[in-house]
Formats: C-alpha cells, sequence, structure tokens
C-alpha cells in the first residue's frame, strides 16, 4: 500500500517491517513466507504502520495467538460458522470487531513505560466503514475502510477477508 505523505524520520519511533508489498505474484491465495517475498522488507511508520496494525489485529482469530489469546477478533470466526449471511450481520460483526481492535490498539498505546510514546500519526481517532461487500460465490467479504489518525490523516483501505475452501 503505497500511501503518500508518510515519514522517513524515525526518531523516537517504534519500526515495523513490511512484507506484503514486496510478494512476487499476489493472485489467489498462498502463505506469505520468505520465498515469496521479492524484495527486502521495508520500515514502516506513520498512518501505514498503523494500518498494518490494524488489518492484523483485525484478522486475527481471538484466541489462536499462544502468546496473547485476546489478541484479535472473531470476524474471520463468524465467516468460517456461516454467521455472516447479509449486509446486516457483516456490519454487526465488523462493528464488534472493530471494537475490539481499537481496544487492543489503545491498551498497547496506553503502554509507554513498554513501547514509549507513539506519535499522533499512529494513534486512531477514528475509524469507519465506508463500504462492503459479500461474494457468496467466493465466500469473501471485502471491507472499505477509512481510517483517520490523530494528526488528521486520513487513508482509506480495503480488507479482504475469505473463508478456507
Amino acid at each position: 500500500m503505497a500511501i503518500a505523505g508518510t515519514s522517513t524520520d524515525y526518531t523516537g519511533r517504534q519500526l515495523d517491517l513490511e512484507l506484503l508489498q514486496s510478494i512476487a505474484n499476489p493472485v489467489g491465495s498462498q502463505a506469505v513466507s520468505v520465498s515469496t517475498v521479492q524484495k527486502p522488507p521495508k520500515v514502516v511508520t506513520g498512518v501505514e504502520k498503523l494500518v498494518q496494525r490494524y488489518a492484523l489485529l483485525f484478522l486475527t482469530v481471538r484466541g489462536e495467538l499462544v502468546y496473547d489469546i485476546m489478541q484479535g477478533t472473531d470476524f474471520i470466526q463468524a465467516m468460517l460458522m456461516g454467521s455472516i449471511q447479509d449486509q446486516a450481520a457483516l456490519q454487526a460483526q465488523f462493528a464488534a470487531a472493530n471494537e475490539l481492535v481499537l481496544g487492543q490498539l489503545q491498551q498497547d498505546d496506553d503502554a509507554v513505560t513498554t513501547f514509549g510514546q507513539p506519535p499522533d500519526d499512529e494513534l486512531i481517532a477514528s475509524v469507519q466503514l465506508l463500504d462492503s461487500t459479500i461474494d457468496y460465490a467466493t465466500a469473501t467479504v471485502m471491507l472499505s475502510i477509512e481510517l483517520t489518525t490523530r494528526a488528521g490523516t486520513s487513508v482509506t483501505f480495503v480488507l479482504p477477508a475469505t473463508t478456507i475452501r
């Protein structure tokens, strides 16, 4: 995801590495491994890091991370169980998952003695679901999400989710 206006001043910031931009052939479903990456990972900060953190937590199934079973959401589990059958159910599941993600991000952001004080461009001011679609033929959900940082930067990104067939 190329996001305009990203910072290259890393002073006082924790850095994340981003691999997904570098996948050689992003067609279909494939596991992310070192062999699928063409270029070295890049450093991400600011809104790009925030989108990455948000998406990772949103798509992580709560209870599956051994070191922290409370991380993640029930969104993918709801898809696997067939609980997302229409737009109303999709919006309800998004709202519940979004609330969990925002709480988890806030908990990490409040741990300033552990992680340091995050800059405003790495803190969420608001998240809004702009659009959503359900493709019943492929068991895929597409969420168009607008994320706004406390620094005032807004970015729209698409979060795809699919069940394993």
